[in-house]
């Protein structure tokens, strides 16, 4: 990468290359923090020029950013011609997908498929539905832009799934805490009582403090499932997830107890936003209420 600053040269502060670069990235930050009010921390030991071209990138995003005109992805682009999907071969499609690929490459712009999809499928929603898209954060060159197809065509099935990978790894890990956002902030019991998330944060670290350590922990997902349906212009939706869990629970005193049993998860879908609302988990009802609310 050139070392050599851009300023110009009755602006240059040193004889020495780099100690000018350094100075210009001073004066680009002391820039950004005037205008846009940026802060900057950390220690600051990245090297001059990577620093210095993070930091044009940066005013670039700003910039670009800053314009009032919504623009397509497909103007973006510079309105590049792509055929339709239908019109081409198999053999075509791979020359044409390469191509699409390499554009998107050039303008940082990256896009991740959660589940498989093939060369095709790929080719016909970025050329057809991506490149209508008018996305909030305008992608600058030089600077990775992400999206994800799921966030035009929401997967239930595929979230639902995760959130229970979550939310049972973080219970076996011991990692619950009030700040995951996943659960409900009430929960329903058994008894058709509701219990404040707070509360039932309270139940878990009691039942962490009461057992040290969960060993020989696994669990497997066995089922899913959702039903939506839409209300004044507004979709809701319930759905849960089932399986078995398994964990030794190793008491203070030595003492072990092998759980293997079935857990059931609920969940509420407003805003296509998936939470737990209501679960079962073999274990966790083994020590006594009063206990756990000490």
């Amino acid at each position: 990468m050139n070392n050599q600053n851009e300023l110009p040269e009755e602006e240059s502060f040193s004889d020495d290359p780099y100690e000018n670069l350094r100075m210009e990235n001073d004066f680009l930050k002391m820039k950004m923090m005037v205008e846009s009010g940026a802060v900057f921390g950390g220690k600051g030991d990245l090297p001059a020029d990577l620093e210095n071209q993070f930091l044009k990138n940066i005013i670039e995003f700003e910039k670009e950013n800053g314009k009032a005109e919504t623009q397509t992805i497909f103007d973006i682009l510079g309105k590049p011609f792509f055929q339709e999907e239908e019109n081409v071969d198999d053999k075509q499609l791979q020359f044409e997908y390469l191509r699409l690929q390499q554009l998107l490459d050039d303008y940082s712009i990256k896009i991740d498929f959660r589940r498989e999809r093939d060369s095709r499928f790929k080719y016909n929603f970025i050329t057809k539905e991506f490149f209508a898209h008018k996305p909030f954060i305008k992608p600058v060159k030089g600077m990775p832009t992400f999206f994800e197809y799921e966030e035009f065509h929401p997967d239930h099935e595929l979230e639902i799934t995760d959130l229970t990978n979550r939310f049972l790894n973080d219970f076996l890990t011991r990692e619950l805490d009030s700040l995951n956002y996943y659960i409900n902030e009430e929960i329903i019991q058994p008894d058709s009582s509701v219990l404040p998330k707070e509360q039932l944060m309270k139940r878990f670290v009691s039942m962490y403090d009461s057992i040290p350590e969960f060993e020989n922990t696994s669990f497997s997902i066995e089922n899913t499932d959702f039903e939506l349906r839409e209300t004044n212009a507004k979709v809701l939706g319930m759905g849960f997830s089932e399986g078995t869990i398994n964990y030794d629970l190793v008491y203070r005193d030595g003492e072990r107890k092998k759980i293997n049993g079935p857990f059931k998860i609920y969940f509420s879908n407003n805003w296509d936003c998936w939470i737990i609302y209501f679960f079962y988990l073999a274990g966790f009802n083994l020590l006594p209420q009063e206990k756990q609310e000490d």
